[in-house]
């Protein structure tokens, strides 16, 4: 059935007037019930359908398109192109394309047929949330400032959602968290030319009024499942890239420093006792602080352990 909500849903989005119900179901074969069925799906799912005698029409106040995204983004100072197209994956699309744009790119998905998470796993990407990737080519960036930046991204994202949500957190080093479960997944990939970072790509996953399967809702969740009040996908977008933007010109300049503070506070690692799986290890320890590179720095027994990569357990 997944395949007959995309078709309807690409009929309403293709169309500019009201769609019956009788003739949605005779372009697909199906009956009008079973349409109304499919499009009460679309609309839990977080897409905005009207619903009248005429029929149903796909409104626009939340169609993620690329007048409206980049008119927000060049009023806020941020004059790059934008790109919106359901893809597999938006950090898999823009690695085709940055060669090609000579500038910094957002390239923005309603939702991704394949979103990847950290360590190649699979995220959950259905329509009503935010799935979009930043290319950002840095005037100047070490291969070692990559970590640095995943934070920061984490930070802006859960700095953004502070605006509508009280309890925002971070696990390090890139989910955030509202109200203890994940909501926000972050994946980085690069392009490096001997030591220098040419590219950098900014995987960014949130999830707003999208449904989450009933098996991960004990760690998973969405604005919606949290009773947040819903905001418009291209106005979070566009907040979340005014606060990353500040924030990564302020990092080429001063560094990480700045940034402790307010990353610490909203921590869920740091200054508490953590489990990280390590390759299937399990290490138990006070998480202490970041390293320099911004590895986890875990206590245990007296001793400092630097945690490159592995996972907190919560």
């Amino acid at each position: 059935m997944e395949k007959t909500i995309d078709k309807i849903l690409d009929l309403l989005v293709k169309s500019n007037d009201y769609l019956s119900g009788e003739y949605i179901g005779e372009l697909l074969g199906i009956s009008r019930i079973a349409v109304n069925k499919q499009i009460k799906k679309i609309i839990a799912n977080g897409v905005d359908i009207e619903i009248t005698r005429k029929g149903y029409k796909y409104k626009e106040s939340d169609s993620l398109t690329v007048q409206t995204l980049s008119k927000r983004l060049n009023e806020i100072g941020i004059n790059i192109p934008v790109f919106i197209k359901e893809v597999a994956s938006t950090n898999t699309e823009v690695k085709k394309v940055y060669p090609e744009v000579n500038k910094d790119f957002l390239y923005v998905a309603p939702r991704q047929i394949s979103g990847r998470g950290r360590l190649d796993r699979v995220f959950v990407s259905g329509y009503g949330g935010v799935y979009m990737t930043l290319c950002y080519k840095p005037k100047k960036l070490l291969v070692s400032d990559s970590l640095k930046l995943v934070l920061l991204t984490g930070l802006a994202v859960a700095k953004a959602l502070k605006k509508y949500t009280e309890n925002v957190t971070i696990k390090w080093p890139n989910d955030v968290f509202v109200n203890g479960k994940k909501i926000c997944g972050i994946l980085l990939e690069s392009v490096v030319t001997e030591n220098m970072t040419e590219a950098i790509f900014l995987g960014i996953g949130v999830n707003i009024t999208n449904e989450i399967p009933e098996e991960l809702q004990n760690k998973v969740t969405s604005l919606k499942l949290e009773n947040v009040q819903t905001i418009p996908r291209e106005q979070l977008i566009t907040e979340i890239l005014q606060l990353l933007y500040e924030m990564l010109d302020r990092y080429q300049k001063e560094g990480f420093a700045p940034f402790i503070d307010d990353y610490y506070s909203l921590s869920i690692t740091i200054n508490h006792n953590v489990v990280v799986n390590v390759g299937g290890e399990k290490k138990s320890g006070f998480g202490v602080g970041l390293s320099e590179e911004g590895y986890l720095l875990l206590e245990n027994n007296g001793k400092i352990e630097k945690i490159i990569l592995g996972d907190i357990e919560v």
